[in-house]
């Protein structure tokens, strides 16, 4: 991460608000404001028809492959029209009560989705941003938001849902500004390393997607049934644990925004985890010793929800940069894993309290099974070094060369800053291996010819695309910053690309065909 700078760091305020605003809205709507601890008004049926139609879909990406461009900026402005919308008519049937129970239930659904296809998009304009920014701007929508629920959780529905058509229609605020500012990944471009130490490769290969959504299944079912601990039912949380929930959320998006800022990465990987366990198991405890003051327990658990959000935001980025399939397939699959398998453990606990008819001991037992689990998979498999990769590469057809291309010193001194400088943006970070990969330079050499690209703009676009900032590339180069600039600006326009991650989207697809 560069050293701290407002106007740098600025680049980061768009999503972080819009990410922030589209939670707010299914936090106040579907979830009625952290008032209680439930996921899902009307006994969960709202959520489980949000589910069910963004599985719909992740269906569409397996048959379309990839959305166009056009596509998802249609799929944004129509949510976030939907999304105001409907949010005002929930406004009309707060102040009036005369419509049908049902009707307010669709609503709240359409909402629902049409704010959760609102965060999709931030996180699609996410792609390719190294792992330090992306935890800056997951924790900071994280306490953005949380600190918005706690306040409108003290407003009357109508205030709530009057704020929710407001936050909606602002979203287009915050899309111009992006489109202003530009993309993040252009002022903070990733390393795959930086995420979870692995191979970029990995994030493609079906066995890591499978042991992540695995791993977060096992966690959401016990934050599920702490949340409707012991009957079934949401438990109501007063003004107190709302208060600690907020003071828990602040104190660990706190530390985690320090840590991204420092470039801290190990933390982020591996002691979020320990934070949600720990989470987890206060909340138990202050179940089994204080069952009289059960919103005190509920706002551990409601805690450890929220920090698992932004940590499924974190991963979700990282599939959309290096992952092969739509970003919409990863977003919806991480929504629907976060809040599906809540309401599903909130429904175990209904079903265990028809067994047993004192099912307190019952819950906590099986709620740490739950976490021993997701533990054991996480921390040995999704956090695993990929030792494995070269046989990974073939399962999934990848040939060994392609891996890592082969390259002797005379190709390195030929091809200069090749490979081992695209990690100078992220200094810190350690490869897996030290072979270079020439794939990028002789890609862009062939977007070159097909563009018409001069022979200074082939440098300029190599390095650029190899993760350099465009003060890296002005040094390596020996030319001004500007002069950069107008090159780059040259590039975008012969390529019609306009970001990095666009043309890192180029190369993959095409490559050097």
């Amino acid at each position: 991460m560069p050293p701290f700078d407002a106007q740098t760091y600025s680049v980061l305020i768009p999503p972080i608000a819009g990410i922030a605003l589209a939670t707010t809205t299914v936090n106040v709507v579907l979830q009625e404001a952290h008032r209680t601890a439930g996921v899902s008004s009307h006994g969960g049926a709202t959520m489980l028809a949000a589910c069910v139609v963004l599985l719909l879909l992740v269906a569409a990406t397996v048959v379309f492959k990839r959305f166009e461009k056009r596509a998802v900026h249609l799929i944004t402005f129509i949510a976030v029209h939907v999304s105001g919308l409907a949010a005002l008519l929930l406004v009309f049937t707060d102040v009036t009560q005369a419509v049908p129970a049902m009707f307010t239930a669709a609503l709240e659904c359409v909402v629902g989705i049409a704010a959760a296809l609102l965060s999709f998009y931030w996180m699609r304009k996410l792609r390719g941003t190294s792992a330090q920014a992306v935890v800056v701007v997951a924790f900071c929508a994280l306490v953005v938001s949380e600190f918005a629920t706690f306040v409108l959780s003290f407003c009357p529905p109508a205030a709530a849902h009057g704020a929710a058509f407001l936050f909606a229609f602002t979203q287009f605020l915050f899309v111009r500004a992006s489109r202003r500012m530009g993309v993040a990944s252009d002022v903070f471009p990733a390393v795959s390393e930086s995420y979870f130490g692995t191979d970029a490769h990995r994030f493609s290969n079906r066995s890591f997607l499978a042991v992540a959504a695995l791993g977060f299944w096992f966690i959401s079912i016990p934050m599920g049934m702490g949340r409707a601990f012991p009957a079934g039912n949401a438990i109501y949380l007063s003004p107190v644990p709302r208060f600690m929930v907020l003071l828990f959320v602040g104190i660990v998006a706190a530390v985690w925004v320090r840590n991204g800022l420092a470039s801290r990465m190990r933390a982020i990987t591996t002691s979020i985890w320990v934070v949600m366990e720990t989470l987890l198991a206060l909340g138990a405890i202050f179940f089994a010793i204080w069952p009289k003051s059960i919103g005190v327990g509920a706002s551990f658990i409601m805690a450890a929800a929220l920090v698992l959000q932004a940590f499924i935001w974190y991963l979700t980025i990282a599939f959309i940069s290096f992952g092969r399939r739509d970003p919409y397939y990863y977003a919806a699959g991480a929504w629907i894993t976060m809040h599906g398998f809540t309401l599903v453990g909130m429904k175990l606990d209904r079903a265990l309290t028809g067994v047993f008819a004192d099912n307190t001991a019952v819950i906590i037992a099986i709620m740490g099974l739950c976490v021993l689990i997701s533990a054991q998979m996480v921390f040995t498999q999704l956090l695993a070094a990929p030792s494995q990769m070269s046989e990974n590469a073939r399962t999934e057809g990848v040939a060994p060369e392609q891996e890592r291309g082969p390259i002797t010193r005379d190709d390195v001194r030929r091809i200069p800053l090749m490979g081992v400088l695209a990690l100078a943006p992220q200094a810190e970070v350690s490869l897996p291996s030290a072979n270079p990969d020439t794939r990028i330079a002789t890609s862009v050499i062939a977007m070159g010819q097909r563009f018409g690209l001069t022979g200074r703009e082939i440098e300029v676009l190599t390095l650029y695309a190899l993760g350099h900032t465009q003060a890296r590339v002005s040094e390596e180069l020996q030319l001004s910053q500007n002069t950069v600039h107008t090159h780059i600006k040259r590039i975008y326009d012969k390529t019609d690309l306009h970001s990095r991650q666009e043309i890192l989207d180029y190369i993959n697809e095409y490559g050097s065909r």
